[in-house]
């Protein structure tokens, strides 16, 4: 049990030994990258409580959840040109209930931003299903 782990020691003590002489060079910094391509713009507050409000609309009409609309946060993001994407997640707050450091997600819903036709996100297949 003991020979296995001085061996072990021994190994790594020599493979920090530098066995040629040589003193070993500094680290030189790796050229500087070309900075990244800026992400599609964020949503514009207006955007984003425009989605809020139609996500808002369709989580009561379909009642999507038995939660209070205090209880529940919303992240509207752009899915594409047509239409916007808005996670529903679960707020835990003294008043809520649940652990603070969880934000269980409810449904993502992606709504159309013409005509305000909202989808949720089914579980299983992970495709869109219209709202009923």
């Amino acid at each position: 049990m003991i020979r296995p782990l001085i061996a072990a020691l021994a190994a790594l003590a020599l493979a920090g030994c530098n066995r040629s002489g040589e003193t070993p060079k500094p680290a030189t910094q790796a050229p500087a990258s070309a900075p990244a391509p800026a992400s599609a713009p964020a949503l514009s507050e207006a955007e984003q409580a425009k989605a809020t409000h139609l996500a808002r609309a369709a989580i009561d009409k379909y009642k999507l959840t038995s939660l209070p609309q205090a209880c529940l946060s919303f992240l509207p993001d752009e899915q594409d040109a047509a239409h916007y994407s808005v996670e529903v997640l679960e707020n835990h707050t003294p008043a809520c209930g649940g652990d603070p450091n969880t934000a269980p997600r409810v449904v993502t819903l992606l709504i159309d931003k013409t005509t305000g036709a909202a989808q949720k996100d089914d579980p299983v297949t992970g495709e869109y299903v219209p709202l009923k």
